[in-house]
Formats: C-alpha cells, sequence, structure tokens
C-alpha cells in the first residue's frame, strides 16, 4: 500500500513498499545547480534519511525503495523539502554535501510519513 494525500502531503506506505512521489516547486525560478534536500526525521527531530535532487522545472521524484523504509520501525515520522539556492558542494559521489547556499523551506512542512507494519509480518 501506497498512499498519498494530496490535501494534507501525508505519505501512508507499509514498510519496505515501493512507491514514488513527484513534488513540484511553484512560485520561483531554480537555477541548473539549485537542489531540493528531501528528509525524513524521527520523533527527536534526528534526520534518518537526507537526500539531494535535481530539480527539472521544479520538479522532483522521491522514489521510496524498500532499503529506503525496511529497516525503520512502524510509526509516525515527518518529512520536509527544502530547496537549496546557489549551494557550494564540498566532496563528490555519495559523501558529497552542501557547505551554503541559500534555504528555502516549502511552506506547511513538516509533512506526515506513517509507516505500518509490513503485510504478514509478527
Amino acid at each position: 500500500m501506497f498512499i498519498v494525500d494530496p490535501t494534507t502531503r501525508k505519505i501512508t506506505l507499509h514498510r519496505g513498499d515501493t512507491g514514488e512521489v513527484t513534488f513540484t516547486a511553484t512560485g520561483r525560478t531554480f537555477g541548473a545547480n539549485d537542489r531540493a534536500l528531501f528528509t525524513i526525521k524521527d520523533s527527536s527531530g534526528s534526520e534518518i534519511v537526507k537526500t539531494y535532487y535535481e530539480l527539472d522545472d521544479g520538479e522532483f521524484t522521491v522514489e521510496f525503495t524498500n532499503p529506503m523504509t525496511d529497516y525503520l520501525s512502524a510509526g509516525q515520522y515527518k518529512y520536509d523539502i527544502r530547496y537549496i539556492i546557489n549551494p557550494t558542494w564540498e566532496g563528490e559521489g555519495a559523501e558529497a554535501h552542501i557547505t551554503n547556499g541559500e534555504e528555502v523551506k516549502t511552506p506547511g512542512s513538516p509533512f506526515i510519513l506513517e509507516l505500518l507494519d509490513t503485510v504478514g509480518q509478527v
């Protein structure tokens, strides 16, 4: 099961399920180097998933895969989307991270990510 409520932006899925959500930013023109930052946070606010995405006319797609959620416990998490304008990158590949740039947070975030127990799990 993979459900996205378009009104509240709540995402509900079983742990380990797959699905994708396309997010669109409006009201701003993005440059070629600008990025979207998608994070999932636990109840303490610690980031447990952090991924940068290239933008295509203000859009990017988050693909939820088995490895992304299977190791997490069932329950509620929060996710947010931030846009990084004119970032400076440090490092390469999986170790790359943004060291500065203007950060623009998505209005209304953080949003809810509800993970349900895997079907058939005891």
